[in-house]
C-alpha cells in the first residue's frame, strides 16, 4: 500500500511500513496523521501477518511533529485524535511491531517508536519529547515515557526538554538494542527471524496480556492468564512442538 506520506510492503508474514517525508525528517502532518490511522487499519485487520517493522526513510526515524505546519495553523485536533488513535492500534494489533530507528526520534518519533513492542536503535540516534518547546502538550507520549523510562525520567524528558543519545535511551529501557549504523538491517533481519520462530498463539497471546500490565488488577490479570494459557496449550502449533520434542526425546534414547 502507497499513500501520502507513507508505504508498506509485505514478504508472507513479515510487512515493512516506511514513513515517507525524507526531506523534512519524516516529521508528521495532517495527512501523515491520517495516512497512519489508515495503515494500521490494514495491517491489524491482515491474515496470517506475524511481525511488522515500521521504519524511517532516509537518514532519520521521525522528527515529531510538523512545525512548519503548526506555525501555519495546519494543525487542527484532529491530528492529535488521528495520532493517538493509530498508535493504540498499533501497540494493540496482534504482529509484533519492532522500531528500527536512526538518527531523529524526536517527540512523535519518540511515541511512534514507543508504541511499537521492540525497539532497535543506531548509535548515532537521538531521543526526546520536547513539545513543551513548542507550548503544546507532549501527546500520550508522557503515559508511555513513563512506563519505560518512570516518573522521573519521563519529567525530565518532557519538562526540561532533554535530548538524550542511544545508550542513555538503552539504560532508561527506551529502546531495547544498540547498534552501529551499518549493522541496523542485519538486526532487523535477526529479530525478525527469531519472532518467527516462535509460536503464533502464545506469541500474540503474550503481546496481548503483555499490554494490560500496567491496567488491571493482579486477580484480573491472572484470570485472562489462564484463559490465554488454555489457548495457547489447545493451539495446533503447541501441540505439533510438543511432538516433535517426544519424537526428539525417542531418538537420544534409542
Amino acid at each position: 500500500m502507497h499513500l501520502e506520506t507513507m508505504f508498506c510492503t509485505r514478504e508472507g508474514p513479515v510487512a515493512t511500513l516506511v514513513l515517507n517525508r525524507p526531506d523534512v525528517l519524516n516529521c508528521a502532518n495532517e495527512q501523515w496523521a491520517r495516512d497512519l490511522e489508515t495503515i494500521t487499519g490494514h495491517l491489524a485487520a491482515a491474515d496470517g501477518l506475524r511481525v511488522v517493522v515500521l521504519r524511517g526513510a532516509g537518514r532519520a526515524f521521525c522528527s515529531g511533529i510538523d512545525i512548519t505546519a503548526l506555525s501555519r495553523g495546519e494543525i487542527a485536533m484532529s491530528f492529535f485524535r488521528n495520532w493517538e488513535s493509530a498508535l493504540r492500534r498499533l501497540e494493540a494489533m496482534d504482529p509484533v511491531v519492532v522500531a528500527a530507528v536512526q538518527s531523529h526520534c524526536i517527540g512523535g518519533g519518540l511515541q511512534v517508536a514507543l508504541a511499537c513492542d521492540l525497539r532497535i536503535a543506531t548509535d548515532d540516534a537521538r531521543f526526546g519529547i520536547t513539545a513543551v518547546r513548542e507550548g503544546i502538550i507532549p501527546g500520550m507520549g508522557m503515559w508511555r515515557v513513563a512506563r519505560h523510562a518512570g516518573l522521573g525520567r519521563t519529567k525530565r524528558l518532557a519538562l526540561a526538554a532533554d535530548v538524550i543519545d542511544a545508550p542513555t535511551a538503552l539504560a532508561w529501557g527506551l529502546v531495547d538494542w544498540v547498534v552501529a549504523a551499518d549493522m541496523l538491517d542485519a538486526k532487523i533481519s535477526e529479530i525478525v527471524d527469531r519472532l518467527l520462530s516462535t509460536a503464533p498463539t502464545s506469541t500474540r497471546l503474550t503481546k496481548k496480556l503483555t499490554n494490560t500490565a500496567f491496567e488491571t488488577s493482579f486477580a484480573e490479570f491472572a484470570e485472562m492468564y489462564f484463559e490465554y494459557q488454555r489457548q495457547s496449550i489447545e493451539s495446533p502449533e503447541h501441540k505439533a512442538i510438543m511432538a516433535e520434542h517426544r519424537e526428539a526425546r525417542k531418538a537420544r534414547t534409542r
